[in-house]
């Protein structure tokens, strides 16, 4: 897999678009706090700081792998997701709502959201264990300093 070509940069683009969806729906705190500190590094920290760690070939095209099969894994939880979320919204818009079939729709969306996580997660543990120790403290250094995602 190529790093640098189109189809890679599509891929990461579309991951980090299903993240944002399945976090936009988490309440503001608990999407902003880091529950794993400097165990687990996003996607955006390794590719940041690429060629610091000195990440081989090797590593970049088996992350690139993590990623599409991420998508691949997670497309159609996502569709199931936001159907079921847009199921319930016309639910709860009714003058009575029927709270039954609300609580069916809210269980499964929340239960596909709760798939989808740990789909990511998945990739993080994986994304992690691609990494080397030396490679790992230097993120975990990016981390203390203050690291941020840009844009």
């Amino acid at each position: 897999m190529d790093l640098t070509g189109h189809s890679f940069m599509k891929a990461i683009s579309t991951f980090f678009t299903a993240i944002v969806l399945a976090l936009a729906s988490l309440p503001a705190t608990a999407a902003d706090a880091n529950p794993f500190g400097d165990r687990l590094f996003p996607i955006e920290l390794v590719m940041e700081f690429r060629k610091d760690i000195k990440l081989t070939k090797d590593q970049g095209d088996r992350i690139g792998k993590l990623v599409v099969d991420l998508q691949q894994g997670i497309a159609g939880k996502q569709w199931e997701m936001q159907s079921a979320y847009f199921d319930l919204l016309e639910v709860l818009d009714q003058s009575k709502v029927d709270e039954a079939r609300a609580i069916e729709l809210a269980k499964r969306a929340v239960d596909t959201e709760n798939q989808i996580k740990l789909e990511q997660m998945r990739l993080l543990i994986r994304l992690r264990n691609l990494l080397t120790d030396a490679q790992v403290q230097f993120l975990r250094a990016r981390l203390a300093d203050g690291w941020t995602k840009k844009g």
